[in-house]
């Protein structure tokens, strides 16, 4: 670079030779959460569906935070790198921050232009005098905005601080939480004006962010909702009382820690008395809690609700003095999982009670009817006499029901299955013995449920049933709807709707039928009993603790089976197969991989085997039986004939709503992504005939798929092989996914139409369709995270409890001391302790985990295998295996 003539000396005159990263920088690095790796979280579902990405175009005008660490930047460019998309943006200070898309609260596209953005280079610090002038003019730009930001921050404090706004929003109930939105607070501190501008909003948001003792930021995709959660009266109560105890040296807190090591010492002795017997629960009278005592509980209890690291933490101080005072761990760092071991062995909690999904430790919130069932018109689905406690009085598409009379339908599920919703039938085209008609069936609830039942919001609100470890949720109370299940009354009809596709011989659909039926004739059939007719070994799980335990064999009783459902099984399999062939032709891919198979007894489990929800302590004995397995997730024979029919049934459904112009909620998933040229076509060579694929091959080729979203017409679905235009919707499960009921309103609806009610065959309008399905999206995001951290915690209990037993010197056989675990990326600097940490999953055990303490200078790479052993479990409502090479 030249030398420039004498003028105003530029803030980034020596940024050529990039400077070490600020304290501010490093404290915010320290603070990273780990992202989700999309192959290994998408385990119950095809979209790999993980943490909602958001692309922030070059020139955006970002805040960047974590907990009370936050920046102002603009985006510079986005590059996928380990798996993840990391975005870098310039600071006003001239840093180049490398952060998360989760990271960015706030946004304002097109701040500058992308041309400036990207004339800035790509290195942490410029390397020419072009990109020097562009830093230069990008910062002077942001300078400009926060002080803009400062001005109209102050003055929604202080607008704020003399309304007592708090008190205005919070509810009067003290114990019950309630939300409101950035622009609802808005109106009520910008008073005269219901537009506001970027940075006013930005001030609002702000102001709620740094409060947390009173505003707690919603976790669900937060840059979309906008939404925080007002803290009730109580908690804050709570709250101030505890810290005050705490910076006081209150007396209370040594008593409460005394009468605490007490109960502790007394459950370690009754862990191991009543090690191998079955759970209880016994009265405990010999301590008793003081009002002071209840508020540390209290304070304990709340600190353990799952939230994100976007606002400064009001339980860290005063819940890590509490354990110290208490002394009975011996701990790097005091956090969540030491307070779930703490209050599991006061008695407070059961040994065996998880807090990720139990209501009793769930927050008492007022949420709003986001539901507001808005047809575009006229329909015949909504008779005027109906309120929202009547059901239909009768079934509305009765006059077009096709009957299937004797035609076979088989319902296919496993041993104990509690909702049977989908049945299958086949039979050859009489036209062209070549090509095949399969019919998948699916049970019916909205012959009773109107869309505008009370029952249907609630549906809505939990999105779909939660089978969780130890018990099930359902979506649809089961007094009512139980017979719907097919095949739940046999000889008599069932009512469902039907999906037929006409397959060819290339396995494409050349032709389909949407049709409400009945069906007559339904064969409820075992998935093993499917896989000995069809010949295929089924994949058993693996149990690593329990060599000694093998599967349970049922007796399969073929024989019931006539040569006709011989024959109806093979064109099945036939179908199917062609079914398959035509999607991995199209790009389809499977990722397979080990999955956790834990089985719980007795299940479910009995709520008085729980803790009190008085936080008043028992006295706990022995441990429910938890068997460890794990499961590779490939589907095969009857198993994975179910699952190619549901497909097409998802593609028939998408072709019935294109070919009318109806706009509907389509599953989408956009195309692969590699960090390696050729990436990509190196994963897809390596598919077995079916697509699958070991999920080792996608770590090899750094390939990433895209998170699974809805949008309102037939977009792709790369990871199924479905192209744009043909498009795929869930419509299989309607007795446990509420976004399936809204289809088949929409179904019939259109039908109707068609067979001459005077509506017009959309139900719902595209727009009101696309605000819907983002709602739905972040339920039933929020539903899998929720079953899979249970699942996972679960699991991390089963290996603390086997690192804790008795008996552990004597075994013959510990997996713990052999294992292997497959780096899912690099090692990454721990800014906390100055170490390397490395994300790894561990096959034999079907879970993630750490290696922490790794050397600088090793060479560890993507895809590597390592030898390991576990080094700390830790629970809590996001549970961590720490590990350490060997």
């Amino acid at each position: 670079m030249g030398r420039r003539k004498a003028g105003p000396i530029s803030p980034l005159k020596s940024a050529s030779k990039a400077a070490p990263p600020s304290m501010e920088q490093l404290m915010f690095r320290a603070l990273e959460e780990p992202a989700e790796t999309d192959f290994l979280s998408g385990q119950n579902d095809e979209d790999a569906l993980a943490e909602m990405n958001e692309r922030f175009s070059a020139g955006t005008l970002v805040e960047i935070r974590r907990s009370n660490i936050r920046a102002i930047g603009i985006v510079l460019y986005t590059i996928l790198s380990e798996g993840v998309w990391k975005v870098h943006s310039l600071t006003s200070r001239g840093e180049v921050w490398a952060h998360l898309e989760q990271d960015v609260q706030f946004q304002i596209p097109n701040f500058v232009s992308r041309e400036l953005a990207e004339d800035c280079g790509m290195q942490d610090g410029a390397t020419t005098e072009a990109e020097l002038n562009a830093r230069v003019a990008i910062m002077k730009r942001v300078r400009d905005f926060e002080k803009r930001f400062e001005y109209d921050l102050h003055t929604v404090q202080e607008k704020a601080r003399a309304i007592d706004f708090y008190n205005k929003v919070c509810h009067p109930d003290s114990t019950t939480w309630v939300d409101i939105t950035v622009p609802e607070v808005a109106k009520k501190l910008i008073e005269g004006r219901r537009d506001f501008t970027p940075v006013e909003l930005f001030a609002v948001q702000s102001y709620l962010m740094d409060h947390g003792y009173h505003y707690v930021v919603d976790s669900r995709r937060f840059l979309q909702t906008q939404r925080f959660w007002v803290r009730p009266r109580s908690e804050i109560e709570t709250i101030k009382t505890v810290h005050q105890m705490c910076l006081s040296n209150d007396p209370a807190v040594d008593a409460f820690a005394e009468k605490t090591r007490e109960l502790v010492f007394a459950s370690r002795k009754r862990a191991v008395e009543s090690w191998h017997e079955p759970p209880s629960r016994h009265p405990l009278s010999s301590v008793q809690f003081t009002e002071k005592d209840k508020a540390i509980l209290r304070l304990l209890v709340m600190s353990l609700r799952a939230r994100r690291l976007l606002q400064a933490d009001p339980f860290i101080s005063p819940v890590a003095h509490i354990l110290k005072k208490v002394g009975v761990y011996d701990a790097e760092s005091y956090g969540e999982h030491l307070v779930v071991v703490l209050l599991m062995e006061m008695g407070v909690l059961a040994p065996w009670q998880e807090i990720i999904t139990r209501e009793e430790l769930q927050v008492d919130q007022l949420e709003r009817d986001t539901l507001t069932f808005s047809p575009s018109g006229q329909t015949p689905l909504i008779p005027q006499a109906v309120g929202e406690e009547d059901f239909y009085s009768r079934d509305i598409v009765d006059p077009i029901r096709h009957d299937f009379g004797d035609l076979a339908v088989y319902v296919i599920d496993d041993w104990g299955a509690e909702e049977l919703d989908d049945g299958v039938s086949v039979e050859r085209d009489s036209s062209n013995p070549d090509h095949i008609w399969l019919h998948v069936h699916i049970a019916d609830p909205t012959v009773l449920l109107p869309p505008t039942h009370r029952l249907a919001r609630d549906a809505f609100r939990l999105a779909e049933s939660r089978y969780l470890l130890d018990r099930t949720v359902p979506m649809l109370p089961r007094n009512s709807f139980h017979e719907f299940s097919l095949g739940h009354a046999p000889g008599q009809p069932d009512k469902v709707l039907t999906f037929s596709a006409k397959i060819d011989a290339a396995g494409d659909i050349v032709d389909y039928k949407v049709r409400p039926a009945v069906i007559r004739n339904v064969r409820t059939v075992k998935y093993a009993q499917v896989d000995a007719l069809l010949g295929v070994e089924p994949l058993r799980a693996e149990y690593p603790f329990h060599r000694e335990r093998k599967t349970v064999e049922r007796p399969l009783e073929l024989s019931s089976f006539d040569p006709s459902a011989v024959e109806n099984f093979r064109l099945l399999q036939q179908t199917t197969n062609r079914l398959v062939e035509s999607r991995t032709r199209k790009n389809a891919i499977t990722i397979t991989f080990p999955t956790l198979n834990l089985e719980l007894k007795p299940r479910p489990l009995p709520s008085d085997l729980l803790g009190d929800h008085r936080l008043e302590p028992s006295a706990f004995r022995g441990f429910p039986e938890l068997v460890y397995g794990v499961a590779n997730s490939v589907e095969v024979g009857g198993r994975l004939l179910v699952s190619e029919c549901m497909k097409a049934a998802g593609r028939v459904a998408s072709l019935f709503f294109r070919d009318r112009g109806i706009p509907a909620l389509r599953r989408s998933v956009g195309p692969l992504h590699s960090e390696l040229v050729g990436g990509v076509e190196a994963l897809l060579a390596e598919r077995q005939p079916d697509s699958v694929v070991d999920y080792y091959a996608p770590l090899r080729h750094q390939v990433r798929a895209p998170s699974g979203r809805y949008l309102t017409t037939p977009g792709p679905h790369s990871l199924l092989g479905i192209p744009q235009g043909e498009g795929y919707m869930k419509v299989t499960s309607p007795l446990r996914r509420f976004g399936d009921i809204l289809a088949h309103w929409q179904i019939k609806h259109a039908l109707l139409a068609e067979a001459g009610e005077k509506a017009s065959p959309i139900l719902f309008s595209e727009d009101w369709l696309a605000r819907f399905g983002s709602e739905l999206e972040l339920r039933e995001l929020e539903v899998k995270r929720l079953i899979r951290w249970q699942i996972e915690y679960w699991a991390h209990l089963y290996l603390l409890r086997w690192l804790n037993d008795p008996a552990a010197g004597q075994r013959e056989h510990d997996p713990l001391r052999n294992l292997t675990a497959h780096v899912l990326g690099l090692p990454a600097v721990n800014y906390a302790t100055k170490d390397y940490i490395c994300k790894v999953y561990l096959p034999d055990l079907g879970l993630r985990g750490r290696i922490v303490g790794i050397p600088s200078g090793s060479q560890i790479q993507t895809g590597d295998t390592l030898d390991v052993k576990v080094k700390e479990v830790k629970l809590g409502t996001r549970p961590l295996l720490d590990l350490v090479l060997r």
